[in-house]
């Protein structure tokens, strides 16, 4: 089932998540940080998708950039919604923490079996979860950023 999804996501050939115009929330600084984001993850599946992954060290590191960009991309967010009393940061928070937790466990398990294929089984949630946390979640803070300053 997660192959046949995969398979009917509509990716470029190497990827998964191209910038578009449609991703931006208006604040450069946090749409620098989703173009850096999607490009690191753009970088992996392009490594998978032409069949480079004889290397788990390159996959390893990228997959650690991944990780660890989210956590300080997510920072940046939380940071500004205690500065700016955001109502729903709680709610927020809570998705980053699942998406942590998600990405945490499958970052483990690759490190565990050094098998490729995980990151297919992940490629759809990658995808679903970007698109969507930027053009909803994001996009829900904007304005009081926005409204409080920031660029």
């Amino acid at each position: 089932m997660l192959l046949l999804k995969y398979n009917k996501l509509k990716v470029n050939k190497m990827n998964l998540i191209p910038w578009e115009d449609k991703y931006s929330i208006g604040i450069v600084e946090i749409d620098d940080q989703h173009k850096k984001m999607l490009s690191i993850i753009n970088r992996l599946h392009s490594l998978l998708e032409e069949k480079k992954n004889d290397n788990p060290n390159e996959i390893e590191a990228i997959i650690q950039e991944m990780v660890d960009y989210a956590i300080y991309h997510f920072q940046t967010e939380e940071r500004y919604f205690k500065l700016f009393s955001y109502e729903k940061s709680e709610a927020h928070i809570e998705i980053h923490n699942q998406y942590k937790a998600k990405i945490e466990d499958w970052h483990k398990r690759y490190s565990e079996t050094k098998d490729g294929a995980i990151f297919f089984e992940i490629s759809t949630y990658l995808h679903d979860w970007w698109t969507w946390h930027i053009n909803n979640s994001d996009r829900d803070y904007a304005p009081l950023l926005i409204e409080n300053g920031v660029k």
